[in-house]
């Protein structure tokens, strides 16, 4: 990306930062750590791509996919160590929300990104399914299990 760009970038970053860095932590069940790396690969990542998406929801679903196959890849590298979910510092301070917070990053990886993507970004089923590469009867499926489970642990 030209230096005259850069202007660009911190636009796109102050914008998109806050929701890349969710996706990061949804991924890595409340690894911080794990998820600051993961942001700053995918900014850069952004800052170095020749042809960077244009402005709104390409920038956004690019920013997206970006994360997500970025988490994957760190995910697959035997470099992480394995922390207890207990360890990991939560996003708000309501306690409640804390407990919300965990009983979500205990969910498997697919129904966490469907209800992460769904109910906390509000993208619709069908753009959650192309986010997620997969069919939008499938997003149903995730999140129906997904609340079945957190209702069932929380107890509601």
């Amino acid at each position: 990306m030209a230096i005259e760009s850069i202007g660009g970038f911190d636009a796109v970053y102050d914008e998109y930062f806050d929701m890349v860095y969710r996706i990061c932590y949804v991924y890595f069940h409340g690894h911080a750590a794990d998820a600051e790396d993961a942001v700053q690969t995918v900014f850069m990542k952004y800052l170095e791509t020749d042809a960077p998406p244009e402005k709104g929801e390409h920038t956004k679903a690019w920013l997206i996919v970006t994360a997500q196959n970025t988490c994957k890849t760190m995910l697959r590298r035997h470099h992480r160590r394995d922390k207890d979910i207990d360890s990991a510092s939560h996003i708000g301070t309501d306690p409640q929300y804390g407990e919300v917070m965990d009983a979500i990053m205990r969910l498997p990886e697919k129904e966490r990104m469907a209800v992460y993507l769904n109910i906390y970004e509000g993208h619709t089923a069908a753009e959650t399914a192309n986010l997620m590469g997969c069919r939008e009867n499938t997003v149903y499926s995730y999140i129906h299990r997904a609340r079945k489970k957190l209702k069932k642990e929380l107890g509601e």
